[in-house]
């Protein structure tokens, strides 16, 4: 549930407003790893593209990733989530998924419906 930061609990007691906690202010208090792991960021992925292979029309390129298995099953009973992005306009598209072995049919059932 997770704690309130060093500075604020130092704070507290100085201040003599925490009876029964034994506070040792005399040295910093060892580094939480639930907090550094909390505050962690994945580096965002770098976007080169080359000159000339941008989409000119919509629908000539697009973008297709497929994340899951999620932890819990959505209220349709599915598990995986494929999301389709057009290059030319950056629209997307959610489609969810009961397995990843679907994900092909589903695509082509998508490509049909363009």
């Amino acid at each position: 549930l997770g704690h309130a930061n060093y500075q604020a609990i130092e704070d507290m007691a100085r201040k003599g407003m925490t009876k029964g906690m034994p506070i040792d202010l005399s040295s910093i208090p060892p580094e939480c790893q639930s907090c550094i792991f909390g505050k962690q960021t994945k580096s965002p992925v770098l976007k080169k593209r080359e000159e000339g292979h941008k989409a000119t029309r919509r629908l000539e390129k697009v973008w297709v990733d497929l994340s899951g298995p999620q932890d819990v099953r959505s209220r349709t009973g599915n598990y995986y989530i494929m999301n389709i992005v057009d290059d030319y306009t950056s629209k997307p598209w959610s489609i969810p998924l009961p397995s990843k072995d679907k994900a092909f049919e589903e695509l082509q059932a998508w490509e049909r419906a363009r």
